[in-house]
This record gives structure tokens, C-alpha cells and sequence, in this order.
């Protein structure tokens, strides 16, 4: 089969690769589409610390946004069969530690994630290999396309639940990437009062409008948290969700939080973070929190796309064929102003 492997830093390819054995427990996947993350151009630079810390070694297969269809199972498989529509968690435990047999997956002892740490062979391929434990079906009323926005999804999801949601709420969300997109729709969808987008490109800003923002803020134009508290009457944003990985809006995150309110770490900081006022986060009594996927999100955001109709189409900018993958990798800087999410159409 033909999958996509970053062979080492800036140099990614399409090779063809064997298709293992089957585990007894495990099913094989045809890859319908699979997203490209921020976190696989990262390591496809490898501007990452996953990659500095030795977490992530070339050659390496990426993706883990992925949507597919079941072409075989292991001859103890039970809830899947062949032509089964299916996604999966982003994780993959070993199935054998003591955390494991006892049910207990988020401590198992050697989780890998799929397509980046400790990296399980991801969704950039015509097949993909995942036990029956972390498969989940699809209902008829997602697509392919929007099952594959499934996974940054469920990050959002593990944002935006930090704190309840209520008509009087005020979120802000810094950032215009997928995870950002999403947690303004689940706010939306929640019944969040007020709903403030900051970033700093305007085209992206206007998605979010599209997704259920009610606000936007152009960071590049004024002090963002400035303008959050101009915008709520000088209240501030009682949740506020800092998505772009961006030192910077680590001080407007904190800035433009009201008294007592939340602040979720959604990003991945890659550099350390200089001259911040720590003492503005003790004076507004701020709940800090850092957020990261988790397991048992991905059926509960099926089960909320299902019963609200909730949709991220709006964050698909570009759909390339499998084939045009590496040079999409070759030219992203150039394309990432524009683009929020491209799904590679695998099959």
C-alpha cells in the first residue's frame, strides 16, 4: 500500500509500505480522508519538542485525523465487520499493563499516539491498523468529511467542558485554527451568551463568524484584551480558550479574562514564554487549566454531532487528492495563511 512517511526533517514522500499481520484483536481500515494538523507539519519540519525530546524518531508515519472503512478483522473481533464506517481515538493502548486489563486506559503504561508520540503508524496511508477497543462506529448522518474533523473536535470538546456554559457566559477563543473553529461551534451549540473570537488573519475571523461567533477581534489591530473588555462593557471574558500555541496571547489570554474566570491552555508552546505578569493571574483569581485530548471523547462528540446536527464544513478550506500530500507539506507555510483545515482524500 502507498503511505505518506517523513523520512526525516523537511523530507516527506509516498512509499509503498506492507501491510502487517492482523493482531487477533485488531481491524484493518481503508483511509477514506485524513485532516492535516498543525502537529504534522511540526514534525514534518520538525520544529517540535516532541521531536527535540526524542518522543517522535524518523522515519515516521502521520495522520491521526481520519475517517475510513473496515476491510478486515482479527479472528476475535466482534463489533465490526467489512464495510463498517468507522473512526478512532487518537490513542492506542497496549492492552496488557495492570491500568489495561482493568479498564483503566488513560494510565496504561505504554500508550502510543497515533501518527505523532510514541508514534502508532497513522491515517497518511491506504490502510490503517487499530484494535477493536479504540474503534467506533459511524452513524449514516455523518459523512466521510465531517467524520474526519471527528478527532480535533474531540480537543475542543476537552476545552470548552472545562467550565460550565450558561446564557451568561462570555468565552473568548484566541486563535482561527480547527481547534478554535470547533470550540466556538460547541459554544454556540451550548448556549454560550457571548462569544468572542481574537486572532489575526480577517478571512479566518470570518469563519468563526460563521461557526457561531458573535464577536470578532483583530489582534493585529488593537490590544486584544483591551478590546474584550471594551466589547463585554469591562467585564472581561469569563472563559477564555488560548488555542494558538502563540507566546504572545499567553499575556492577552490572561489580560483579557474577567475576575475569577477560567482560562484553558489548548495550544502546544513550543518556546518559553518571556516577561510574563504571572501576578495579573493571582489578582483575577484565575482557574488555569491545560487541556489535551482524552479517551471516551470520540463517542460522545458522535453522539453530540448526531442529536445537534453540529457540522465544522465551514473550517474545510482545501481538499487534495492522496497524491498531491507531499507537495502540500513542501508548500504549507505559503498556504497556512489562508487554509484552516485540508483533508487529503485518501480513497
Amino acid at each position: 500500500m502507498k503511505a505518506l512517511i517523513v523520512e526525516e526533517q523537511n523530507r516527506i514522500a509516498l512509499r509503498e509500505v506492507p501491510v502487517r499481520t492482523l493482531e487477533p484483536d485488531e481491524v484493518l481500515c481503508r483511509v477514506v480522508y485524513c485532516g492535516i494538523c498543525g502537529t504534522d507539519l511540526a514534525i514534518y519540519t520538525g520544529e517540535t519538542n516532541f521531536v527535540r525530546d526524542g518522543l517522535i524518531r524518523y522515519p515516521v508515519r502521520i495522520g491521526h485525523e481520519w475517517s475510513g472503512v473496515v476491510a478486515a478483522t482479527g479472528r476475535d473481533v466482534t463489533k465490526f465487520r467489512p464495510g463498517d464506517r468507522v473512526v478512532s481515538d487518537n490513542g492506542i493502548t497496549c492492552r496488557k499493563c495492570r491500568a489495561c486489563r482493568e479498564g483503566d486506559m488513560a494510565h496504561c503504561e505504554d500508550i502510543r499516539s497515533v501518527g505523532t508520540i510514541n508514534c502508532w503508524d497513522g491515517g497518511f496511508a491506504e490502510y490503517i491498523i487499530i484494535p477493536e477497543v479504540h474503534l467506533y462506529h459511524l452513524p449514516d448522518s455523518i459523512d466521510d468529511r465531517n467524520a474526519a474533523t471527528i478527532e480535533p473536535l474531540t480537543v475542543s470538546y476537552a476545552g470548552i467542558t472545562k467550565r460550565e456554559i450558561t446564557p451568561d457566559t462570555v468565552v473568548a477563543v484566541i486563535g482561527t485554527g480547527p481547534i478554535a473553529l470547533g470550540i466556538v461551534a460547541l459554544a454556540r451549540t451550548m448556549g454560550a451568551g457571548r462569544i468572542i473570537a481574537v486572532g489575526r488573519t480577517e478571512s479566518k475571523l470570518r469563519r468563526c463568524l460563521e461557526a457561531g461567533a458573535t464577536d470578532i477581534v483583530n489582534n493585529t489591530q488593537v490590544d486584544a484584551g483591551e478590546e474584550v473588555y471594551r466589547i463585554t462593557g469591562g467585564h472581561g471574558a469569563d472563559f477564555v480558550l488560548e488555542t494558538s500555541g502563540a507566546a504572545p496571547t499567553v499575556q492577552q489570554a490572561i489580560d483579557m479574562a474577567a475576575e475569577y474566570g477560567t482560562l484553558a491552555m489548548v495550544g502546544f508552546y513550543e518556546t518559553e514564554i518571556d516577561h510574563l505578569i504571572f501576578n495579573r493571574m493571582v489578582t483575577k483569581r484565575l482557574n488555569i487549566v491545560g487541556v489535551m485530548g482524552e479517551f471516551g471523547l470520540v463517542p460522545k462528540i458522535i453522539d453530540y454531532m448526531e442529536s445537534t446536527g453540529l457540522t465544522l464544513e465551514s473550517m474545510i478550506t482545501r481538499e487534495i487528492p492522496f497524491a498531491e500530500a507531499p507537495d502540500y507539506f513542501l508548500r504549507h507555510k505559503e498556504m497556512h495563511k489562508q487554509d484552516i483545515k485540508v483533508l487529503v482524500k485518501i480513497s
